[in-house]
């Protein structure tokens, strides 16, 4: 299911997804289209391992990193952090 964050909202307590670990060696566009459908309220930004992106943390953001070979496969867990690469 991956990493959810808890959050509170009318007293309740509602599990918000921020990791995506079943979609490694995915097709790129099938994964972002997972997330999407998990988390609409965040941004998916697609990038090839090695690629250089914006540093910092952004809460909206999905970062998913494709391994550079032919079938653009998922090359890690995409998470909600701070960007490392």
């Amino acid at each position: 299911m991956g990493r959810a964050a808890a959050a509170v909202g009318g007293g309740e307590i509602v599990s918000i997804k921020t990791a995506w670990p079943e979609v490694v060696g995915w097709d790129g566009m099938s994964a972002v289209m997972k997330i999407h459908r998990d988390r609409a309220d965040v941004r998916v930004e697609v990038h090839t391992v090695g690629e250089s992106v914006p540093p910092g943390f952004d809460g909206e953001r999905v970062l998913v990193f494709l391994n550079d070979d032919n079938a653009a496969t998922v090359a890690q867990t995409p998470v909600i952090k701070m960007s490392y690469y």
